[in-house]
């Protein structure tokens, strides 16, 4: 897809890595509808695009409210113009150990990671198919390539975002529409591990963290080959999804070695849950 002159709706824009994923795509000319909590401003980040030549637009809106994404995405598409790429970045965890968690957070987490890109592409997919032409993007994580201590609900919503994702362009291979998964690792500075990176401790080898700008990077690579999958991660990166896979007894053994285990302890107390 030639991304200059195209329309998108972002969800999660206010903090974390959706502000590099809008700024990579405000470089790219895509004229942008920017979506967070209505807690959550990002005038600062639409005064900051719109000097590139871009359409910028705030539209707050809670997520939680599957109800409401109707009204959300009609609400993009008179802003900027028909919707021609979707991508559902918002996203939220509760880490910790999962007898700890409360139903209401198991129902808030799928509901913002998992029910809301569903909704919304479900709103947005008709006109696409209609003009034969468009994107749609989930930003999941290498959490749903594998199974994590302390992050099963995320895993889990993460799981099902990625087979949300390659279901839908297995539908629709000759559509024209194409649908991409994000799979990043650990992200320095930004996002769920940047706000406790401080205190947590340094994630093992093939985890380390990358800057939140290649998940902008990845997402604009996404749009314009119709990548099926990008992970984020360090080479080669092919391989925790690869051993996961093909052996998840061997995936258990390595996250139950010392150096994992530590690592995964010290995150869930950086969070600051429960872990027995």
């Amino acid at each position: 897809m030639e991304l200059r002159g195209t329309n998108a709706l972002l969800t999660g824009a206010a903090g974390g890595l959706g502000r590099y994923i809008a700024r990579a795509l405000a470089a790219e000319g895509v004229n942008l509808a920017l979506n967070d909590l209505p807690s959550a401003s990002v005038d600062d980040l639409v005064e900051e695009l719109r000097p590139r030549g871009v359409t910028v637009e705030s539209l707050p809106a809670d997520l939680t409210d599957t109800a409401g994404l109707e009204t959300l995405a009609r609400h993009a598409q008179e802003a900027i113009g028909p919707l021609d790429i979707l991508i559902n970045n918002a996203g939220i965890e509760y880490g910790g150990g999962f007898g700890h968690q409360t139903r209401e957070e198991l129902e808030t987490i799928t509901a913002v990671n998992l029910l809301a890109p569903m909704e919304l592409t479900r709103v947005v997919l008709p006109g696409m198919l209609e003009r034969r032409r468009g994107q749609i993007v989930n930003v999941a994580s290498i959490a749903g390539k594998g199974g994590f201590q302390y992050l099963a609900s995320y895993c889990a919503t993460k799981h099902g975002v990625v087979g949300f994702t390659h279901s839908l362009r297995a539908e629709y291979a000759d559509s024209g529409v194409g649908f991409s998964a994000i799979c990043p690792i650990f992200i320095s500075r930004e996002g769920m591990f940047g706000r406790i990176e401080t205190e947590a401790p340094d994630p093992p080898g093939p985890l380390r963290p990358l800057p939140p700008e290649s998940v902008g990077a990845a997402v604009v690579d996404a749009i314009r080959n119709d990548r099926a999958e990008v992970l984020v991660s360090r080479r080669p990166k092919w391989l925790l999804p690869a051993i996961s896979a093909l052996s998840p007894q061997t995936t258990a053994w390595v996250l139950n070695r010392r150096r994992f285990r530590d690592f995964a302890d010290g995150y869930a107390r950086a969070l600051g849950r429960p872990r027995g």
